[in-house]
């Protein structure tokens, strides 16, 4: 398969290092509005040679000449060009991939996403697959809320937090992608969906503290517009009562860019004096964080993705949650870059070996979620990348409850006069946890939405991991555990 990446900024780059031993791909062109940059990477050292070409890619006849020839057109520069993209793929008869969509290119207008997916028809007459949306999160994010969705009958949440934490020497806090992508996803006015509906919230609102896994830990995150909210409702085949994704960010940074939103001062029209040039104040705003794509050296700190499904299956409440974590030191010991851009990398390379395979729905244009969760994951877990998943049962309990009967294979929720919100994996444990954990029972924290502990009796059949889409995953288990899960 011959593919073109186009954009080598953070995830560009990595994405070339990752496709560079895939054996599905044959050759690799990259081209970039800086040539050098492009050049560079001719040397990376892997099974196949690497082209550089330098353009812009809003001159449409170049590109078209460029790409001419090509399988996959990948676009890793800004979403504000996938639709021009898209349709110089279809002039070549190339499939398509994007690891994220462009917002309203109005206020009030069609989301980028929906203009994306309007394209279906033209590419299934081609012949060819658009894949849209096809990261981390979105992406990553989306697959996983459908392995979750398959296993309940009704669908009351799917929750998305995404987010991190990472030190830098002169920063408090920046963001680890695209900055104009960045600044352009807090003040596009977020949606969530509700009673059947997308609907408007205010940037940046309903603040909530989220706990990822360590060493992300608790962080406040917020409403931001993302890509996921817009498709899983209408590609799911399922109702689903709310949708919504919170990104974390610092609290000084939200009330300075809201600030400075409220003064109009991040508008494209409002324009300083730097010197002897005239530039935008937005842009100047933008240069004061440090371009991702430099930061190739290690960062203290970690990316994490949580996604919580919860409904009922078999007159049960449940939440699904999986997480992916990974920091970027290890980030960086793999490709010399954060794990924002590792893992949104990782998950574009998916997407690129599943239409290699032919692993897709068909000619058409599709979100991710329209793919196989089963292979998808087998291709995450092949990179050597962990995912951790569990299934929560909610069951209201009386609150003084001294001990718990177990029954086989269900998972039970176990509190103490309202206590156990503070225990972690283990630590801490209320009485009838201890006496539980001694019989070789795993148990996990509730979200603090509902406290409390969680078990599961043995399951000698699931012993060293807990399937999800075909994958098996690894879990904490208690010292002296058996096979719980």
């Amino acid at each position: 398969m011959r593919v073109a990446i186009l954009g080598v900024g953070g995830l560009g780059r990595t994405l070339a290092s990752e496709l560079r031993g895939d054996p599905r791909v044959t050759s690799l062109l990259l081209v970039d509005l800086y040539g050098e940059r492009a050049r560079v990477l001719t040397g990376i050292r892997g099974r196949v040679a690497i082209e550089a070409k330098q353009l812009n890619v809003e001159n449409r006849i170049a590109l078209t000449r460029a790409i001419a020839g090509v399988d996959l057109v990948i676009n890793a520069t800004l979403p504000k060009y996938n639709l021009g993209i898209m349709q110089a793929a279809l002039e070549v008869r190339a499939n398509y991939l994007d690891p994220s969509a462009a917002g309203p290119r109005e206020p009030g207008g069609l989301a980028g996403i929906f203009e994306q997916l309007a394209m279906g028809e033209a590419f299934k007459d081609a012949g060819l697959t658009g894949l849209v949306s096809m990261g981390l999160d979105p992406g990553l994010s989306n697959v996983m809320a459908r392995s979750a969705v398959e296993r309940l009958d009704t669908i009351d949440a799917i929750r998305i937090r995404s987010g991190g934490i990472a030190a830098l020497p002169g920063y408090s806090s920046f963001p680890l992608y695209s900055r104009e992508v960045f600044l352009s996803d807090v003040l596009t006015p977020p949606t969530v969906w509700l009673d059947g509906a997308l609907q408007d919230r205010a940037p940046l609102s309903e603040p909530e503290e989220y706990g990822f896994p360590p060493p992300v830990g608790s962080q406040r995150t917020y409403l931001i517009s993302h890509e996921e909210v817009k498709t899983l409702p209408k590609f799911l085949g399922k109702p689903i009562g709310r949708v919504d994704y919170k990104y974390v960010l610092d609290p000084h940074l939200v009330q300075a860019i809201l600030s400075l939103d409220k003064l109009d001062l991040l508008s494209d029209s409002h324009m300083i004096r730097m010197g002897n040039q005239m530039v935008s104040f937005r842009r100047a705003f933008l240069a004061a964080f440090p371009e991702p794509s430099a930061l190739v050296l290690p960062l203290e700190g970690a990316e994490s993705l949580s996604v919580e499904v919860e409904g009922q299956t078999g007159g049960k409440r449940v939440v699904y949650r999986g997480d992916i974590t990974l920091t970027h030191q290890e980030a960086n010991r793999r490709r010399s870059t954060t794990a924002a851009s590792y893992l949104g990398a990782v998950g574009a390379a998916i997407g690129t070996a599943l239409i290699g395979d032919k692993a897709t729905p068909g000619p058409g244009v599709y979100p991710a979620e329209a793919l196989d969760p089963t292979r998808v994951f087998r291709e995450w877990a092949a990179r050597g990348l962990p995912m951790a998943a569990i299934a929560i049962a909610v069951l209201v309990l009386l609150v003084g409850v001294a001990n718990a009967a177990v029954t086989r294979g269900l998972w039970f929720p176990v509190k103490e006069d309202g206590g156990c919100t503070s225990c972690r994996f283990g630590l801490g444990l209320c009485g009838p946890a201890r006496r539980l954990a001694a019989r070789g029972h795993l148990f996990l924290p509730i979200s603090d939405r509902g406290g409390g502990h969680v078990l599961r009796a043995r399951a000698p059949d699931l012993r060293g991991g807990w399937a999800l889409g075909g994958g098996v995953f690894p879990v904490l288990r208690l010292p002296g555990s058996d096979g719980t899960r």
